[in-house]
């Protein structure tokens, strides 16, 4: 929860990763085991936990640059991401 949040004793909307980026969700990196939509929505303050919140930061910039592809039509949809070499249909 960010500080902004937590003064006002409300708790934020949690964001939903869309559909289409399903597939992509096994090539992002640097999760440290921990969950990629946990990670969207986490808001780890790096004085307490730095590890935690330089985590999330790599996600997030990661689920940044997918959506910016997406956005610019620069991305394939992938059928099936069964392996790293599978980067889309033909």
């Amino acid at each position: 929860m960010s500080r902004a949040a937590a003064k006002l004793g409300t708790k934020p909307a949690r964001r939903e990763l869309p559909l289409w980026m399903r597939p992509y969700l096994v090539y992002i990196c640097n999760t440290g085991g921990n969950d990629i939509e946990d990670m969207w929505n986490g808001d780890a303050d790096p004085v307490i936990n730095l590890p935690l919140s330089t985590l999330q930061a790599a996600v997030k910039s990661q689920i940044i640059l997918l959506q910016r592809l997406y956005d610019a039509g620069l991305l394939r949809m992938l059928a099936r991401p069964s392996s790293p070499l599978n980067l889309g249909a033909t």
